[in-house]
């Protein structure tokens, strides 16, 4: 058989390196390479060196084969014979090599743990390196994906939720962090410390002139700091509250009422075996949604549990509520809110005035609703992934790091080839 090292190099597919061997020893792949340049001028003064003998190092690459992959590089080493020049000996670089790794093996790493959402240290284990060696690359191939400014383009319709970064210790409070997500695209844009006004306020100042003027909308919870830096950095968007928030008010609400009701009526907290205690998930689900059966159970619980009748009139309060969002109209959501204050004075339940007074204070974000149609929706989705890549990263101190690996899991779009099923209806090949 005749020399198979250009079959080698060509499988390798790293340009300029050609294989001189390869072995196995304890199921990993050594594979001998050296490159091809034989000319090189001095990066110091350009004057043409010459070769000086070459020195070995390892590299990690990719894992073939299911099996690992070393790369023990002969890196030629070169003189400069210009006396006069500072520079007298150097080594090789190429861009096919980033320290101890190739850079397709680097960019894989920042992939892994931005695409797929693997943690830094078990992407370090799998590849046979550090974990500063591997969020090394994660910074190197991800931070220009996500301060690409093309990565964010025209955004009609903006969601701000806030969410936990670190839990309160002995040397600090909990730690929230904001994040700003494409309602209608569902894309994380950013991800901010803070949930204050200036932190709003800061953040979308920050966005161009033109970027700012094509946002028609905010969905957000009712938070007087978000509402505050939004309209001043957007004085004239439209902010709406959703249903999502309103409706969690109005459950908070019945589960006061009945927390107060049943300690007043039996001098203890809730008991698996007290009425209002075992209907307590009926009370906040929505009345369409309630089968005869579970509508009997809440009926007997309410007769023998609520003498005052006020917790019944917490969950029609909710139900009303509830009304306004599921108008078809601007006008109807209007007069459908005006019987819920008709309804909460009559009823002069403290926590139901409480909710209405709430309701009140945001009265056109609420109705605002059956203007922009949009809601938090996506938002708290991707607080569910943030909480994901918290746990995967067993939590984090550096908020860097934290907002670096959402952002490239949930804001920049990955442009990976998909692979072709081998298995379809029109086979390609057929024997």
């Amino acid at each position: 058989m005749g020399d198979r090292s250009g079959d080698a190099s060509a499988l390798l597919g790293m340009e300029g390196f050609v294989v001189l061997s390869q072995t196995e020893e304890d199921g990993e792949c050594w594979v001998l390479v050296e490159t091809t340049r034989d000319v090189a001028g001095c990066p110091v003064c350009g004057v043409r060196a010459t070769g000086h003998g070459r020195s070995e190092v390892q590299v990690r690459d990719l894992p073939m084969g299911g099996r690992p992959v070393r790369l023990v590089w002969r890196r030629r080493r070169w003189i400069c014979l210009d006396p006069d020049c500072a520079g007298k000996s150097f080594t090789e670089e190429t861009p096919e090599v980033e320290g101890c790794l190739t850079a397709r093996a680097a960019k894989e790493i920042c992939r892994r743990v931005g695409q797929d959402g693997h943690s830094v240290a078990q992407v370090a284990r799998d590849m046979g390196i550090s974990w500063a060696a591997a969020m090394g690359c994660v910074r190197r191939h991800g931070e220009p994906l996500v301060e690409d400014p093309g990565r964010i383009t025209t955004t009609r319709a903006l969601g701000i939720d806030e969410h936990k970064v670190l839990g309160a210790a002995e040397d600090h409070h909990t730690l929230y962090a904001t994040s700003f997500v494409d309602v209608v695209t569902g894309q994380l844009l950013d991800v901010v410390r803070g949930r204050s006004a200036d932190d709003v306020a800061y953040w979308l100042i920050q966005g161009t002139p033109s970027w700012r003027q094509r946002i028609e909308a905010v969905a957000i919870d009712p938070h007087a700091g978000y509402l505050k830096g939004i309209l001043a950095a957007l004085p004239d968007v439209v902010v709406t509250v959703d249903h999502f928030h309103a409706i969690k008010l109005a459950n908070a609400v019945v589960d006061d009422v009945r927390r107060r009701t049943q300690q007043a009526a039996l001098g203890h907290r809730g008991h698996k075996d007290d009425p209002l205690y075992r209907t307590r998930r009926l009370m906040t689900r929505g009345w369409e949604r309630l089968s005869d059966h579970q509508r009997d159970r809440l009926f007997g619980a309410l007769a023998e549990g609520d003498p005052t009748g006020e917790v019944a009139a917490a969950i029609l309060g909710k139900e009303l509520l509830r009304e306004v969002y599921a108008a078809r109209s601007l006008q109807q959501a209007h007069w459908r809110l005006v019987r819920f204050y008709g309804y909460v004075a009559e009823a002069e339940v403290p926590e139901l005035t409480r909710l209405a007074t709430t309701i009140s204070r945001w009265e056109q974000e609420v109705l605002s609703f059956h203007v922009t149609g949009i809601s938090t929706g996506p938002v708290e989705a991707q607080n569910l992934v943030t909480e994901k890549i918290r746990r995967i990263g067993h939590g984090f101190r550096n908020f860097e790091n934290y907002r670096l690996r959402l952002l490239l899991h949930s804001g920049v779009q990955w442009e990976t080839r998909p692979t072709a099923r081998i298995r379809g209806r029109a086979p390609r090949l057929a024997a």
